[in-house]
């Protein structure tokens, strides 16, 4: 996926997070105000390639992962987030919900990257062998996006896009309607 996919993919999951308040112990409004945090972390994870939109504003660190563990490397594995969010919980304790939305969007890249052609190989490291060596994917390969394809630019992305406006009008609609009719 592109890091525009990414980055969409990642806000429509955390604002919807917000229609979800048993289960999400934080406010739409607190919710809202984290959207920025997720979507930075749905792009954190292609840091490991140097020609990403991430990549490209971080060249030194990128071509340093990058070379350490390849694309699709420890970024993209399962372990990623959780230790990112073991380890920002137990020494920024006090930043915990930047870390937990940080950490979502990270969740949330690699969902979106099982969606591709390549899938992400390895993901189950250190379990990567066995039955679970094969790469995770979500979909039949036949149905899987080719990453900045035609499907994913003229379809993928505009319906990402038009279903985060229907949520945000599903919400917000009536106020806006109002507030136009005052006009």
């Amino acid at each position: 996926m592109t890091f525009r996919s990414h980055i969409l993919l990642g806000v429509i999951a955390g604002y919807s997070l917000s229609y979800m308040p048993n289960i999400v112990p934080y406010s739409e409004a607190e919710i809202f105000s984290m959207l920025g945090i997720v979507a930075l972390g749905a792009v954190a994870p292609d840091v490991d390639e140097p020609n990403s939109y991430i990549g490209k504003k971080l060249p030194i660190f990128s071509h340093f992962v990058s070379g350490l563990f390849g694309h699709r490397g420890f970024t993209h594995f399962l372990l990623f987030p959780i230790l990112l969010l073991l380890g920002g919980i137990y020494f920024f304790p006090s930043y915990k919900e930047y870390i937990y939305a940080f950490c979502f969007g990270v969740f949330m890249h690699q969902v979106g990257d099982m969606l591709t052609k390549s899938g992400i190989p390895s993901y189950f490291f250190p379990f990567s062998y066995g039955s679970l060596k094969h790469k995770a994917v979500l979909l039949p390969y036949p149905l899987r996006l080719k990453t900045g394809g035609k499907v994913e630019m003229f379809i993928v992305l505009p319906l990402l896009f038009a279903c985060l406006m229907f949520m945000l009008w599903g919400k917000y609609g009536s106020i806006i309607t109002t507030q136009i009719g005052r006009i």
